[in-house]
């Protein structure tokens, strides 16, 4: 069957069967770091072999699999081959939840827990454990099993996923099968995937956004996925000219390093990519049209959540630049003003969604579910949409300063400082002023090479910002913090403000 005509899958293991049997030997599993690859047969025959393996062990469908190990080639056939029996696959990124593994654990309650090597240390418990490499070992000794024979419902969970958590208890989100196929749809739809496309992914596949974004389209379509442990700066170049991929996945992060590096870009270095993607976190514009400048690759931008999917999405050769793009697929989104009413276009207020990508739960300490599917959900971020039916976002709910009884989004002096050729990077937060109730502190990261002071900075605010919003003081720093997921770290300024004393 055609991958065209073959309805948007609601079967992990069937669209694997039909893949192998339409394209054997096609790569479909490419590990950059790792010089190894797998075809959809390998796949096939492995999720096979690990049917028998759960079998023999008695671990049934819905049952819960933990797996902490970091990217790599058996982590993602796992991932797929657990789908496949109709598994629960528990992603956890060990390095940045570490604190929080074993509450995290106990909150699973997991069937088994899957090792990577030179993972945390074990935790005690009657739990049945195994090293990633120890199983790959032991699949290939047994024969293979029919995942399911029967088609796996749609409401069945499929996947568990967890926040960064760094700070507080990561909030555990648990995904049906049915949704994360109607999140694909929505990544299909807006990227225009097909089974030639190459997605280029770095970020670590614990998170949700990689599974809506590349795992399961890639599925979906038959596209290949290239991937690599983490991010590299020096070698990011080098994987475009030698895998050659056809979408290359961004985040803003990656998307400041590229533009700060100090070597111009090799020539041509994009040839071949339709687009780069950002999400996660906001983008500033005159970030965003100096990366298309200095990349020859167009920017598209888009905007989800563990919980909600993907919100809303640029299509592709259809980018708004200063928007995330219309909402997705399957989902309504609202403008909520302070008494709840929605508001008309063009007025900010609180992202509220609903709709047939959001996850089921949550899952709390203790393991207790708390059902949020079929009810809105407040995004806690703000932002409007235009006449044209294009959402932007202007920052998040807490974060917005209130000045004089004005509400000021930091995200726009952000802005109005990125343009300043000599800036990298800024944010902005909202402190104590005993006249006015906050005051406005940004914090800049200066470019490479530049030659800056706040002086400088305070009269390029002048003559871009009204009075009431202009900065009451600019801290200059050698970098912005971020957070796991690369976003602002505007707590880390916060305190970073208070140690310093104040004004």
């Amino acid at each position: 069957m055609a991958t065209a005509e073959r309805e948007p899958g609601r079967d992990v293991w069937r669209l694997i069967r039909d893949h192998a049997a339409e394209a054997p030997d096609k790569p479909f599993l490419v590990s950059i770091d790792e010089g190894r690859s797998r075809s959809f047969a390998e796949l096939r025959r492995l999720a096979g072999r690990f049917a028998s393996f759960l079998a023999m062990r008695e671990i049934g469908r819905g049952a819960r699999i933990l797996v902490l190990a970091e990217n790599s080639l058996d982590q993602l056939t796992l991932y797929f081959a657990a789908l496949a029996s109709g598994a629960v696959y528990c992603a956890v990124n060990v390095e940045v939840n570490a604190a929080h593994i074993a509450e995290m654990t106990a909150r699973i309650g997991p069937q088994l827990i899957v090792r990577g090597d030179g993972d945390a240390a074990r935790q005690g418990g009657e739990i049945p454990e195994i090293g990633l490499a120890a199983l790959f070992e032991e699949l290939a000794g047994l024969d293979e099993t029919d995942p399911a024979p029967d088609p796996v419902d749609p409401a069945s969970p499929a996947v568990i996923s967890f926040t960064s958590g760094t700070a507080a208890a990561p909030k555990g989100v648990i995904h049906q099968i049915g949704n994360y196929f109607r999140i694909a749809e929505q990544t299909i739809d807006m990227w225009k995937l097909g089974p030639s496309d190459r997605l280029l992914e770095y970020r670590s596949f614990s998170w949700a956004s990689s599974h809506m974004l590349t795992l399961m389209p890639c599925l979906v379509t038959g596209a290949a996925i290239l991937f690599a442990r983490r991010f590299s700066s020096t070698r990011f170049f080098d994987w475009l000219a030698e895998h050659r991929p056809s979408v290359v996945i961004g985040v803003p992060t990656v998307v400041n390093m590229l533009l700060d590096r100090p070597a111009p870009p090799p020539e041509g270095c994009f040839a071949g990519v339709r687009f780069m993607s950002c999400s996660t976190a906001p983008l500033l514009k005159q970030r965003h049209r100096r990366f298309e400048e200095t990349y020859g690759v167009e920017l598209v931008q888009l905007y989800g959540m563990s919980e909600g999917g993907v919100i809303a999405g640029n299509h592709a050769g259809a980018r708004r630049i200063g928007s995330v793009g219309r909402p997705g697929l399957h989902l309504t989104v609202a403008i909520l003003g302070p008494d709840g009413r929605a508001l008309p276009d063009g007025e900010t207020g609180e992202i509220e969604i609903g709709g047939a990508q959001t996850a089921f739960g949550y899952l709390h300490r203790g393991g207790r579910i708390e059902r949020i599917r079929g009810r809105r959900i407040k995004t806690g971020d703000l932002g409007y949409l235009d006449a044209e039916g294009f959402l932007h976002v202007v920052g998040r709910a807490r974060d917005v300063v209130i000045r004089g009884g004005v509400n000021i989004s930091p995200l726009e002096i952000d802005d109005a400082i990125a343009r300043h050729p000599g800036v990298a990077e800024t944010a902005t937060i909202g402190v104590s002023d005993p006249v006015y109730g906050e005051a406005l502190v940004s914090f800049v990261a200066v470019r490479p090479g530049a030659r800056l002071d706040r002086g400088g900075l305070a009269a390029h605010c002048a003559g871009t910002l009204p009075a009431f919003k202009r900065p009451s003081e600019i801290v200059l720093r050698e970098a912005i913090p971020k957070n796991a997921r690369g976003k602002i770290d505007r707590e880390a300024l916060r305190r970073d403000w208070d140690r310093r004393g104040g004004f």
